[in-house]
């Protein structure tokens, strides 16, 4: 096989993907619907309840580091 054939291959593979990338792509636009007012507040809740526990976990590692640090002498 010449470096002609294998780059002409290859730009063939790189076309079907992309051709079958785009109508994957355009398959699920179809289907997909706009989240409705319930599902935003869902996802506000959550996002919300992680911040307060990564908040309250950071929290609490930097009193017990501040603690820590002041018996050892740091």
């Amino acid at each position: 096989m010449s470096r002609y054939e294998t780059t002409r291959i290859s730009e063939t593979s790189i076309k079907a993907r992309v051709k079958k990338f785009l109508q994957s792509t355009k398959r699920i636009i179809k289907v997909a619907t706009k989240p409705s007012r319930k599902d935003y507040w869902l996802v506000t809740k959550i996002c919300l309840i992680g911040m307060v526990i990564l908040g309250a976990i950071s929290y609490v590692i930097q009193l017990l580091f501040s603690l820590l640090g002041g018996m050892l002498n740091f």
